[in-house]
């Protein structure tokens, strides 16, 4: 009867023990800084003219970046426009994005989508970019 007991309260113990480590912190975390914008993200089931599509957005080093519209219909050229972006924090951890586009034409084409000089903002993770209510992912 005592071996009983042993056996099961070690049993209980080994189980608390790989339920304690197995609870490990796997948040995606923001990450600060620029670099964590630079690259291209997707976001996938937009609808944009009546058309659906895929937004791609491709952001530089160098604050510069491209915006396309990829339609689904393929018998439908791509929409591109190109735009500067500044990045920043507020005191609160938040971060925003404004962007100004390169051309009066992707303005209009674009800034449907996103308004020039607006700050908008966002969430970045090493995965995911939350804007305007979009979420993209990494490419």
């Amino acid at each position: 009867m005592k071996t009983m007991k042993y056996l099961s309260m070690l049993l209980i113990m080994v189980a608390m023990s790989v339920c304690m480590t197995s609870c490990g912190d796997d948040d995606d975390e923001p990450v600060k800084g620029n670099s964590s914008l630079v690259g291209t993200w997707e976001s996938q089931g937009f609808v944009y003219g009546g058309y659906e599509c895929t937004l791609r957005v491709e952001f530089k080093s160098n604050n510069k970046g491209t915006m396309s519209l990829i339609y689904d219909d393929i018998s439908k050229k791509p929409d591109h426009g190109n735009f500067e972006y500044i990045k920043r924090e507020d005191s609160e951890g938040k971060t925003y994005l404004k962007i100004i586009w390169e051309s009066p034409v992707y303005e209009q084409t674009m800034g449907g989508l996103y308004v020039a000089n607006k700050e908008y903002e966002i969430s970045v993770t090493p995965t995911w970019l939350v804007w305007e209510r979009k979420t993209y992912v990494r490419k």
